[in-house]
């Protein structure tokens, strides 16, 4: 199967299209039509292309702090996505943007990422582990 950016454009957009609601702690459950937030949609967006064929390799849950201007406390900033690899390229799905940003276009600290060898979370190579 061929895979494209197109793929990662149509997967953001329509999950991105459902509900967004926000949540105390992280559950880590694929967004429904009832609404969720950041980490269901990432979720549902990491599920939704390993059922179009996108090997899981290829795609990394991650948490980052967004930018600084989101707010003041590292904390308020804590944020999920999706990364995506393609031709060499890393892209951030992500339900903040209408469609896939390449990573370094984006002002994100990433924190930690998921660790499919390991079946855990990846601390980013100099992260703040203080922050959990």
């Amino acid at each position: 199967m061929t895979h494209s950016v197109n793929d990662l454009k149509i997967v953001n957009t329509k999950v991105n299209l459902l509900p967004y609601k926000g949540e105390v702690g992280d559950d880590w459950t694929p967004i429904t039509e009832a609404g969720d937030d950041c980490d269901s949609y990432a979720m549902a967006k990491l599920q939704r292309l390993v059922q179009y064929g996108w090997p899981e390799r290829a795609l990394r849950l991650a948490c980052c702090f967004v930018e600084p201007a989101a707010a003041a406390d590292k904390r308020d900033r804590y944020h999920a996505v999706l990364l995506a690899d393609f031709e060499g390229q890393t892209w951030v799905l992500d339900n903040r943007y209408p469609l896939p940003m390449e990573a370094q276009l984006l002002p994100y600290e990433c924190h930690k990422f998921w660790s499919h060898d390991l079946n855990a979370w990846e601390y980013a190579t100099n992260a703040d582990r203080s922050f959990a």
